[in-house]
């Protein structure tokens, strides 16, 4: 049975909730050009989009640090296993620019 929850309560939460994931993808990703978040929340998992200018540092090598990041995200707000995906956007630039790069 689904627990009610007003939207007040809703939004309030979800507020707490990028804000906080803001704070430490702000703390963790500094020095690899980290400009914001996108959250996108599907019946299946939810999706962040990491929006930073060096996605390769992001990502790390082999995927590894995308991996560690999903892990303590997943851990640190209660999200049941395989629910949360953390990708990067190519580049700031390259949405910009139609593709081309600087």
């Amino acid at each position: 049975m689904a627990v009610q929850i007003s939207k007040k309560r809703k939004f309030v939460a979800d507020g707490i909730f990028k804000a906080e994931l803001n704070e430490f993808l702000t703390r963790e990703l500094a020095e690899d050009g980290y400009s914001g978040v996108e959250v996108r929340v599907t019946p299946t998992r939810t999706e962040i989009i990491i929006l930073a200018t060096r996605t390769q540092n992001v990502l790390g090598e082999k995927g590894r640090r995308i991996r560690e990041l999903t892990a303590v995200v997943q851990k640190r707000f209660g999200f049941p296993e395989g629910s949360v995906e953390c990708g990067t956007l190519e580049s700031l630039f390259l949405a910009g620019r139609g593709g081309a790069r600087l």
